[in-house]
C-alpha cells in the first residue's frame, strides 16, 4: 500500500513537470516587448538629447565670453591691439570704454592669424568660432567682429546689456 501511494504522487509530478502556464507566456512576451520598445525609443531620441546637450555647451561659452567683454576690463588693464593677454571692454561692470572698443575693432579687423588664434584662446574657444557685435538700442551699429574666413555652424547667441558714453548698448555674442 505505500508503494501505491508513492507511485501515484510521482504519476501526478510527472504529468505536470513539462506544463508551462500560459499567464508566464503572455507576461514573458509583454515584458520582451516592452524592454525592446522602451530601447528602440532611447535610441531614437539620442541624436535630439545630443544636439540639445552641444547647444547647452555654445551658449554657456557664449555666456562667459559675453561676461568677460562686458565685466572685465581685461588683461593687462591698459591692453592694446598689440599687448593683450585677455580682451576685456568694461572701465567697470556693465560700463565699457571706447578706447577698448576700437583695440578691439582692430584686432577683428587684423588679418594677422597669430592674433586672431590669441583672442579665441584668450576666450577659452579653442575649436568655436564667434562673432560679437555692440549696437545701441535704437539698432546703430558699433562695432561688429567677425573674423575673415571663419564661419559659424551651429549658432548660440546671447544678448547682454551694457552702457557706453551714458547710453545704452546691446553686446551680442554669437558662438558656433
Amino acid at each position: 500500500m505505500g508503494n501505491t501511494n508513492c507511485e501515484s504522487e510521482k504519476r501526478i509530478n510527472i504529468k505536470f513537470r513539462g506544463q508551462i502556464n500560459i499567464y508566464f507566456i503572455i507576461s514573458t512576451f509583454l515584458f520582451i516587448s516592452l524592454s525592446l520598445y522602451l530601447i528602440s525609443v532611447i535610441i531614437g531620441r539620442y541624436p535630439e538629447y545630443q544636439n540639445n546637450m552641444n547647444y547647452d555647451v555654445l551658449y554657456s561659452k557664449a555666456h562667459s565670453v559675453s561676461e568677460l567683454l562686458i565685466k572685465d576690463s581685461g588683461y593687462p588693464e591698459n591692453w592694446n591691439s598689440d599687448n593683450f593677454g585677455r580682451v576685456g571692454l568694461a572701465s567697470r561692470p556693465y560700463t565699457l570704454d571706447s578706447t577698448k572698443i576700437n583695440e578691439f575693432k582692430k584686432i577683428c579687423n587684423s588679418t594677422n592669424k597669430t592674433k586672431i588664434q590669441k583672442i579665441i584662446d584668450s576666450f577659452g574657444l579653442e575649436n568655436n568660432n564667434f562673432v560679437v557685435e555692440i549696437n545701441y538700442l535704437n539698432n546703430t551699429n558699433i562695432m561688429k567682429c567677425k573674423f575673415a574666413g571663419k564661419k559659424i555652424g551651429k549658432t548660440a547667441q546671447i544678448k547682454r546689456i551694457a552702457s557706453l558714453n551714458n547710453k545704452f548698448v546691446e553686446v551680442i555674442v554669437y558662438l558656433g
